[in-house]
């Protein structure tokens, strides 16, 4: 292996401008797909964190209920009326993608604000909310649990400090952002669990409010699937859950949200179709690398050379020059993104839209592969034509000829 390696460089040192061509070719190719697949994957996460902040494309709620519908978010107003909180769990409607159901209660003489403000206590499932999270702008450095309350923009208690309500502590785990939407900013967010045990302490004209009940919720905010029309989605609702009414926010944003995904998976299929090409590029140059030196191939025959061995050098020769290829392509593409970080990701943050990177393992697993991938297409693109001299005689292959 040591020999066929320091043949292989031997033979790239001696056309050395061919060499550099090759392997500057493979570089652009390689930075292009690293550096492409990179910022596609952040773009990705920087999308559902900016979209998911966007709230939900529809709403379902029971039919009478009152509803919010602003530009950014729609919520549910507090209401009397009640739905099943496994409602969606049990319909699973195609055209859906997600569903969160929310729990929300209007109450007075809580502890928060003065005595007689009014406060909406809003419950929420962590594990499938995708709404109020993408707001969270300051958080605990821990997972959310029973007791923790997130705090609405307008109201301001430092974090981890203990908070009143109905005479019971609660955690301050996080606040959020600025919403402009008055449910978001007055609101205290918490888990079910948490608002179902102050059920106890609210007490309405005819006790604590239905939606206080365990099972129950105030309403659904509804993601669609991919490739789902609203009007898809409100007819599939509609024919399939009773006492429900449906409101539909700006489809603007999810044809934007369904198209932005469209595109980043067609820039996916244009680098492969990319790396296909240099595959093709890296075969016809090693063919015309074979035709020159058929000769010299002739002659490592003629003195003992097995045909394993002539294939092995010619692929090891263009492993080790497309490999470089890729190891330049890499630093080319980090200088690009760093560029790309000082301007327009620079530009972006300061405006408020959040861009979020790749970490650093998941990068260098990206770059590794690209790597991986340039030296792959280098063997693929010589091994055909090293098989096909190998099979020559060595006098034809001396004498040029076939």
């Amino acid at each position: 292996m040591r020999l066929l390696a320091s043949l292989a460089l031997q033979n790239l040192g001696r056309r050395k401008a061919r060499s550099l061509l090759l392997i500057m070719a493979v570089a652009v190719a390689s930075g292009v797909v690293f550096t492409g697949a990179t910022l596609m994957r952040s773009i990705d996460s920087s999308m559902a964190v900016g979209f998911t902040r966007l709230g939900a494309d529809m709403m379902a709620v029971p039919e009478g209920a009152l509803t919010n519908i602003t530009a950014a978010l729609l919520t549910v107003e507090p209401t009397d009326l009640v739905l099943d909180q496994d409602l969606f769990a049990r319909a699973g409607i195609a055209s859906v993608s997600r569903a969160a159901p929310q729990k929300i209660a209007r109450v007075e003489h809580s502890g928060i604000g003065s005595h007689h403000d009014s406060v909406d206590l809003i419950g929420f499932d962590p594990a499938i909310d995708f709404t109020v999270r993408p707001w969270l702008v300051e958080k605990l450095n821990r997972d959310m649990r029973a007791g923790d309350v997130i705090l609405g923009a307008a109201r301001d208690t430092v974090l981890g400090s203990e908070l009143l309500i109905f005479g019971k502590p609660h955690t301050v785990y996080g606040r959020l952002g600025k919403t402009g939407v008055g449910t978001h900013e007055r609101g205290v967010f918490m888990t079910f669990d948490t608002l179902e045990a102050l059920a106890g302490s609210v007490h309405g004209p005819s006790g604590p409010p239905a939606v206080l009940q365990k099972g129950k919720v105030s309403g659904f905010l509804v993601e669609l699937a991919p490739g789902a029309t609203p009007l898809q989605a409100r007819f599939a609702i509609l024919s399939t859950l009773k006492g429900v009414k449906v409101v539909t926010g700006d489809s603007t944003m999810s044809g934007i949200r369904q198209g932005l995904a469209a595109l980043l998976n067609g820039i996916l299929a244009l680098m492969v179709l990319m790396f296909a090409s240099t595959a093709l590029m890296v075969s016809v140059l090693f063919s015309a690398i074979v035709t020159e030196r058929r000769g010299e191939l002739g002659l490592l025959k003629a003195i003992g050379a097995r045909r394993g061995q002539i294939v092995g050098m010619m692929v090891t020769e263009a492993v080790i020059a497309t490999g470089a290829g890729g190891l330049l392509g890499v630093a080319l593409g980090v200088l690009v993104m760093r560029l790309y970080e000082r301007s327009l990701v620079y530009y972006l943050e300061n405006i408020g839209v959040p861009f979020v990177w790749l970490d650093g393992p998941r990068i260098v697993v990206v770059a590794a592969a690209a790597v991986v991938m340039a030296s792959i297409i280098g063997a693929l693109g010589s091994l055909y034509p090293a098989w096909r001299a190998s099979r020559r005689d060595p006098y034809d292959l001396v004498r040029g000829e076939g």
